[in-house]
């Protein structure tokens, strides 16, 4: 349709989803829901121009004249000339690994079970008198992607996913009320261990009774496997091809560069079974593949697209990362080290389990953000801290990585384990 009104290339993206969720609060069902959805997107090039579109109208006459509308549309956009659909040889030719990331027995769930576990975890947060409110939600979908576009790619994938989550906060001293949250989520719902979630949320909210406020200064810091992501993020948004053309970026410039520590080494894993993130191909029907992201200290490779391949001159990679997953090596001697482990290496210092607001100079590298957490001296946590910021720089802080723990969730995108940095700046008294 979108070739018969005029246009020179095209892509058509069909989405289609559906979900169940349950909210349980303070033993009662808060909310119930079930969703839905199905939409087209349409990436036109036509005249040298570029335009994207979307409808979740799906009978041919309505369709026909959407698609010629948004042709017409595209016409009156500004030339873009490095626009282009990528050369047929990039895309996926369908030979790729089954993921593993649809679990059929979704189709024949009981439509009461997401209320009955969501209520188990609630009862696990309620069994204790000091809780003031517990909140639990359980969800699961189906989604679907299809890609076809003019050049003759195609591609298909499909992938379910099961999620518990549970939020607790309770009464401590004075007016201070600490809430603290877990969740679990997994491709298979076998593989969902939504029994002891409520009593995790629960026993990290008791645990932040009675913070105390630290004096400033330079601290070891152990971030747990949970928010160890926030630091990571940073650095393969700074390897984007959008970041490298405007030089928003600290890492502009440095491909091939030896940038941080030689212990540091991440690597995008796209093909990674089971997990809901891993593909075969992204949005533009390129083929994915294991690459090195840094690799002892080095940077590897940038993220850059198709469109961003043509601005740079640069050749095409991924425009974003799949898996992202920290490798074990011999440098960190990190084989099956746990969170304990890696305290008693440190010492002493500030153990982080939560992140408050704060920001990272995209540019510069510099960021700061509030935290929460624990004290910890001769390896063993003394008493819960808050208040406070951590500071300083990307380069300088993974130049400082110390040890990794072996804790990794290995159900996230981001599968980056707890992690030990040395001489880290703290505001606090």
């Amino acid at each position: 349709m979108a070739l018969d009104a005029g246009a020179s290339n095209v892509r058509v993206i069909l989405e289609k989803g559906r979900g169940d969720v349950v909210t349980i609060l303070n033993g009662k069902i808060d909310r119930l829901y079930q969703a839905a959805s199905s939409v087209l997107y349409f990436h036109i090039f036509a005249g040298g121009k570029y335009g994207t579109f979307s409808t979740n109208l799906m009978d041919e006459v309505t369709l026909r004249q959407f698609t010629a509308n948004a042709v017409n549309a595209t016409l009156l956009m500004t030339p873009d000339e490095h626009r282009s659909l990528p050369e047929r040889e990039l895309c996926y030719k369908g030979d790729g690994p089954d993921l593993q990331q649809y679990d059929p027995s979704i189709e024949s769930r009981p439509s009461t079970r997401g209320i009955a576990i969501a209520q188990e975890v609630a009862a696990e947060m309620l069994s204790d008198g000091r809780v003031i409110s517990a909140e639990s939600e359980y969800g699961d979908y189906v989604e679907e992607h299809f890609i076809a576009d003019s050049l003759g790619f195609e591609g298909y994938q499909r992938k379910s996913g099961f999620a518990i989550g549970a939020t607790c906060s309770v009464g401590g001293k004075g007016d201070e009320k600490p809430e603290r949250n877990w969740y679990e989520d997994e491709v298979f719902f076998d593989n969902l261990q939504y029994r002891g979630c409520g009593t995790k949320a629960l026993n990290m909210a008791l645990e932040s009774i009675g913070p105390v406020k630290m004096p400033s200064g330079s601290y070891n810091m152990v971030v747990d496997r949970n928010i160890a992501a926030k630091l990571v993020m940073p650095l393969t948004k700074a390897l984007k091809g959008s970041a490298l053309h405007t030089r928003n970026s600290f890492l502009v410039d440095r491909l091939g560069e030896k940038v941080f520590g030689e212990n540091v080494f991440l690597r995008d894993m796209p093909h990674t079974i089971g997990n809901a993130s891993s593909r075969l191909f992204n949005i533009e029907g390129i083929a994915t593949k294991e690459r090195d992201i840094i690799s002892g200290g080095t940077i590897c490779n940038y993220f850059i697209d198709n469109y961003y391949s043509r601005k740079l001159s640069l050749a095409v990679t991924i425009g974003t990362p799949s898996v992202v997953i920290m490798p074990k090596n011999e440098l960190l001697s990190n084989n099956k080290l746990s969170l304990s482990d890696i305290l008693k290496r440190a010492e002493r210092g500030i153990y982080v389990t939560q992140f408050n607001g704060g920001n990272c100079n995209a540019a510069t590298g510099d960021f700061s953000y509030g935290i929460e957490g624990f004290l910890f001296n001769n390896g063993e946590i003394t008493h819960p801290i808050n208040e406070m910021l951590v500071s300083g720089n990307l380069i300088k802080l993974w130049n400082n990585l110390i040890v990794t723990a072996d804790d990794q969730m290995k159900s996230r995108k981001w599968q980056i384990p707890s992690l030990c940095f040395s001489n880290v700046n703290f505001n606090g008294l």
